[in-house]
């Protein structure tokens, strides 16, 4: 066991690991067990049962996709700017991190009622970062969600590619995926010119 991880963090790694790897429906206790070179009773300390370690597995996935987020993002940059480097912070992360990332966009979507509040909970938070969008609306009304909107559209992209098998391809989808979370915000046409500028780096 390594030194710096408690044996719980281990089992919650090795959860994200497999489940990134099998699906959700096809890991077992005994999956994670073996993944995390532990015991049964060992895992039975911490959790009550699979879904139970799921739930506190994909917490901890999406505070390391937030603080990404927020360890590249500049707030003094201006605001399209911030939406590319965090967006950017999550194809890089997920691109890195195929089973992280299936785990926390598409399987997470088999776990039950409870993992579907929490990725929808997730996808607020993520919509709460865009807030600022709202003073470059240049005085057009926009509806209350439309952040949710936005973190959503973004989310079905990367979901797709995800399903797709094509984790290391996440990065060229920045532009595509920055437009998508733009567009609501500052038109079209400007969303457009920051796609170009994304796409050429």
């Amino acid at each position: 066991m390594s030194a710096t991880k408690s044996r719980r963090q281990l089992i919650l790694e090795a959860m994200v690991r497999v489940v990134g790897r099998k699906g959700y429906e096809l890991t077992s206790v005994a999956d994670v067990i073996e993944e995390a070179d532990t015991t049964r009773p060992v895992f039975y300390r911490y959790f009550d049962d699979k879904p139970a370690c799921f739930l506190v597995a994909y917490d901890q996935a999406v505070e390391r996709v937030l603080d990404e987020v927020l360890a590249n993002c500049d707030v003094e940059r201006p605001w399209p700017e911030r939406v590319r480097t965090g967006l950017e912070a999550i194809v890089d992360l997920f691109a890195r991190d195929p089973e992280l990332a299936r785990t926390a966009i598409v399987e997470v979507a088999a776990a039950g009622v409870d993992a579907r509040q929490r990725h929808w909970d997730a996808i607020n938070r993520f919509a709460e970062l865009l807030e600022d969008g709202r003073d470059l609306a240049g005085g057009r009304e926009l509806p209350d969600n439309i952040g949710l909107m936005a973190a959503g559209a973004a989310s079905g992209l990367i979901f797709d590619e995800l399903l797709s098998g094509r984790a290391e391809r996440l990065p060229e989808l920045l532009p595509e995926l920055l437009f998508a979370t733009l567009v609501p915000y500052i038109g079209p046409g400007a969303a457009a010119e920051e796609m170009r500028r994304a796409a050429t780096g």
